[in-house]
């Protein structure tokens, strides 16, 4: 509770009225500290969170990246340490994570940190503590949740150990080394993953490493603590819930740190632990519990030899009624508070909490507590400081069940233990994966240290978690084999892949016993070595295959949500696809209700999209309220004075439109804010069957324009312009039958360069007058001809905005025309305009062609933690005008010009000219297209992206 009070010291606090910044009051990140209040005063805990001293270390001069050697680290400098101080848990690159420029999300959440280090790769922490004197017959440890990097830790000069896993924990034994009532140096020094990359062959990375924030960030990022124990204690407790047997089964771990053999006593009782957390915003994620009456008792005797570890099995029988079984609907929790005597002295107390459930299989179906159950889910990578809280957790869980979901999987890395307590608090069914992801085809899959380092993480990561009752199984990697196949196009490394599935499989049976979920995701069955078929990317067809396995099966992930582009999504619905990210996502609602609802048709256990929480849920601009400009660092959320020793990461900001849920950080804005996709999602999960959506069914004809029947009468083109320039080539290569006279003919004047007062005088009088890629430099030697017939002077003045996708009107020369005809984005690099118009020549004339306030290529083939942010920004940032081709009597002006290199865009010019009434002969030539179409097989090597999820279709 020590850490409970020390938040409240923080929650009144406010920054300056002066300085307008939004300021959150509560606790970021409310955690309990690594002791339980139940083990005091057995066992104490000193959290080391705070202020560190950094030391940045340069590399060697001859260090080449890439030949999976690392440099040395050398021993910090005593006078080199930084004047800003690392607040710890955080990487020292933080600011850097997702930053590319500030094009998307805002994730500048430490500023005080210097900008250089960012591209730190070695670094040491230091922190000098103080060991209290009552600790004097404790066994003392230090225990890191998490460090990014090749970590070698020193305490008072001597090391006492080394990690090299990025997401997981470990204890180092201090003991002997430290000196209660005195004070203890400790160093951590940190080499990044980046350095022991190996690109030889295939793959870089020799560890598993996750997706993108485990490939960026180095230092620590979670907790740390110094613990105190006894000599003689209970080390760990496996509780295995065997409700067909009627049976709760403890293997107890037990150490001795003396040099005499102990004999101990073991009793145990488990009572109900019942949740106080309120149910508001704020409060509902902060823990808020207490213990209520006893269910069950054991006992046991043990005996440890001096210095050793042993285990013991405690089994309790259960009769039907004792214990309520755990279930997302009820998710009933109960505590195990297990102590230990020598004789009549009460040596220690270890509190663990369980649910009593039990996943097994019948046949292809999964049940929960013997009964079929199917499990509806989501799943994300993780991204970074705004999911470092137990509020994130929850507003994620709120925002699946209010899909009707009740599963998630935590993708592409071991998330930290909060997800599971909330998921155990709140009945969500987790999947959980390792870190070894292979999307970006960076796992070194023909390196024998990798999978050595796969099977320590694999290990690892069950130990810690298996007894989370929400845990329902293991996903042991993440699309190994299509990267092998598709990506590295190396089957001969299939069966060395195969063999480490079993022995994955075979690690996971050993630790836990009592899950058979065991998957892979993306990998099928792992050719026949899993329990479970997970497949990705399928249709029907797919789906059937995975089926006819024979094993539960299941989708982690598919759908066009994070890839999709309008041209893609056009399939599902028309035009409206490119109309903007509302259309888009329209598109992919319909998608996604008929990809659920089929999946569970077809009877999988496990069903799900990628995803719901990234991508049916909008960027949330928080703390900002002007979102028609980019971010400043004025902008986002504000938090509390920091605070020495408190568990949980204290981050000084959280900027705009870092993450999709809002926990209560901005009063102005909803927890979440759904896409169409959410609604579809939510009656396709739908129980007991998926329900109606209006999303089902799309009419793409009610977003088509239909086909011009206007009346055209041929005439030709007068050309007004150089005969060397692009425009003359381009109407040149589309068959234009040239005029000697401007009469009876329509005018094409090249409007990028200015023209002499007489040129324009002596074609004021004709029938039609195009002027070509006009600029705010060249509008004034055209304005007498934007005048009304009695002869009052019209405005034309200009915005800057670069697209190169448009919406047509439905009239004139554009009738008929639809959006995806103006649509250049997959097509070419180049901006098919630079400039809007406005001004009373747009406002009383006729406008033809709208620019796309959307702009795809913010979206296109970018990377996933930067394109939803930057898609939703290119929208609400657009305060330009949008017209680039407007028709004022016989006057038609317009800012479009780079769009025709390509066979779209040539294509959809000639379409202009026919319906202009130009008179054109065979074409004598396509010009040759400079922007030319980016295929599918280039959107599937793209390295922005997870290669491997298309080629399932």
């Amino acid at each position: 509770m020590k850490y409970l009070k020390l938040l409240s010291a923080v929650l009144l606090f406010a920054l300056p009225a002066k300085t307008q910044k939004l300021v959150y009051h509560h606790t970021f990140a409310p955690t309990e500290g690594w002791v339980n209040r139940y083990e005091k005063p057995y066992r104490d805990d000193i959290c080391l969170n705070g202020y560190w001293d950094f030391q940045p270390v340069d590399l060697p001069a001859e260090f080449v990246h890439g030949k999976g050697e690392a440099p040395a680290l050398p021993m910090p400098q005593q006078n080199a340490w930084e004047t800003t101080r690392i607040k710890i848990p955080s990487p020292w690159n933080i600011n850097d994570f997702a930053y590319s420029d500030l094009e998307g999300p805002d994730h500048r959440n430490y500023p005080s940190y210097p900008s250089t280090w960012n591209q730190v790769k070695m670094a040491w922490m230091r922190k000098v503590v103080e060991v209290p004197s009552n600790w004097q017959s404790k066994q003392i440890t230090l225990h890191f949740e998490a460090v990014a990097g090749e970590t070698v830790v020193l305490v008072n000069g001597k090391e006492v150990g080394r990690n090299f896993d990025l997401f997981l924990p470990f204890e180092l034994d201090v003991t002997d080394i430290v000196e209660p009532g005195q004070q203890a140096e400790i160093l951590v020094g940190v080499r990044s993953q980046w350095l022991f990359e190996d690109e030889s062959t295939v793959g870089r990375r020799i560890i598993p490493a996750g997706s993108m924030w485990g490939n960026v960030i180095n230092g620590i990022w979670q907790d740390v603590y110094l613990v105190a124990t006894p000599k003689v204690l209970v080390k760990d407790i496996f509780a295995k819930p065997l409700l067909s047997k009627g049976l709760l089964e403890l293997e107890v771990t037990l150490e001795n740190h003396t040099s005499k053999r102990a004999k101990i006593e073991l009793s145990g009782q488990v009572r109900e632990w019942l949740n106080h957390t309120g149910t508001d915003v704020d409060n509902a994620p902060v823990p808020n519990w207490s213990l209520g009456q006893e269910t069950l008792t054991c006992a046991s005797v043990a005996v440890v030899d001096a210095n050793s570890q042993t285990t013991q099995t405690i089994q309790i029988p259960v009769d039907d009624g004792t214990l309520r079984s755990w279930t997302p609907e009820q998710p009933n929790l109960y505590a195990l508070l297990l102590t230990m005597k020598q004789g009549k002295q009460l040596l220690d107390i270890k509190y663990l909490r369980f649910g009593w459930r039990e996943w097994t299989f019948d046949g292809m179906q999964l049940c929960l507590n013997g009964r079929p159950y199917s499990l509806k889910s989501d799943s994300w990578h993780f991204m970074g400081i705004p999911q470092l809280t137990r509020r994130y957790a929850w507003a994620w869980y709120q925002a699946i069940k209010g899909m009707n979901g009740n599963a998630v999987r935590l993708h592409a890395q071991v998330y930290p233990r909060l997800y599971m307590e909330m998921a155990d608090e709140m009945g969500i069914c987790v999947l959980d994966e390792t870190a070894n992801w292979a999307s970006d085809g960076g796992p070194k899959l023909d390196s024998e240290l990798f999978f050595a380092h796969s099977r320590q993480h694999l290990r690892r990561l069950v130990e810690r978690d298996r007894n989370y009752p929400s845990v329902f199984g293991w996903s042991i990697s993440n699309e190994n084999k299509p990267v092998i196949l598709y990506v590295f196009k190396r089957p001969d490394l299939l069966p060395r892949q195969k063999e480490e599935w079993g022995v994955w499989r075979d690690i996971v049976r050993t630790a836990d016993p009592t899950r058979p979920w065991i998957s892979s995701d993306g990998e099928d069955d792992g050719d026949g070595m899993l329990p479970v078929t997970v497949g990705h990317y399928g249709d029907d067809l797919a789906m059937h295959h995975w089926q006819q396995i024979g094993k539960p099966w299941g989708i982690g992930e598919t759908g066009m949500c994070y890839y999709g582009t309008p041209e893609q999504v056009a399939k599902r619905n028309g035009q409206r696809a490119y109309e903007s990210a509302e259309g888009r996502m329209e598109g992919l609602a319909n998608e996604c209700y008929h990809l659920i609802k089929n999946m569970r048709v077809m009877g999988a256990a496990y069903s799900t999209v990628f995803n719901m929480v990234w991508y049916a849920l909008q960027p949330l601009p928080l703390g900002k309220r002007d979102v028609t400009k980019a971010p400043t660092m004025t902008d986002g959320v504000f938090f509390g004075p920091y605070v020495e020793g408190l568990p949980g990461v204290q981050p000084e900001r959280i900027g705009p439109y870092c993450t999709t849920l809002n926990p209560g950080y901005d009063p102005h804005l909803p927890l979440y804010k759904p896409w169409p996709l959410y609604a579809a999602l939510r009656a396709a999960n739908a129980h007991p069957q998926s329900a109606w959506s209006a999303y089902a069914d799309v009419d793409t004809l009610a977003y088509m324009h239909p086909q011009s029947d206007m009346p055209i009468t041929p005439r030709a083109v007068y050309y007004v312009g150089s005969v060397d320039s692009s425009l003359k080539q381009l109407l040149d290569a589309q068959g234009v039958v040239y005029a000697q006279k401007a009469a009876k003919s329509l005018v094409i004047i090249d409007a990028s360069k200015p023209m002499p007062a007489a040129v324009v005088k002596q074609i004021s009088q004709a029938a039609d007058v195009w002027l070509w890629g006009i600029t705010p430099e060249t509008v004034k030697s055209y304005q007498p001809l934007l005048s009304t017939q009695n002869g009052r002077t019209l405005t034309l003045a200009f915005d800057s905005l670069r697209r190169s996708s448009f919406l047509p009107e439905n009239r004139s020369w554009l009738s008929g025309l639809q959006n995806s005809d103006f649509y250049f984005c997959e097509v070419q690099q180049t901006d098919a305009a630079e400039y809007t118009m406005k001004g009373s020549f747009v406002d009383e004339g006729e406008v033809l062609l709208n620019a796309c306030k959307t702009d795809w290529r913010s979206w296109n083939l970018r990377p996933e933690e930067l394109k939803t942010a930057a898609l939703l920004r290119s929208e609400t940032e657009c305060t330009a005008t949008l017209p680039v081709f407007v028709k004022h009597g016989h006057i038609y002006v317009s800012t479009l010009v780079n769009f025709a290199d390509s066979k779209k865009g040539f294509d959809t010019l000639s379409a202009i000219l026919r319906h202009a009434g130009v008179k054109a002969n065979k074409q004598t030539g396509e010009l040759e297209y400079r922007n030319t179409k980016r295929s599918t097989d280039n959107l599937l090597l793209d390295p922005s992206v997870d290669t491997s999820k298309k080629t399932s279709n």
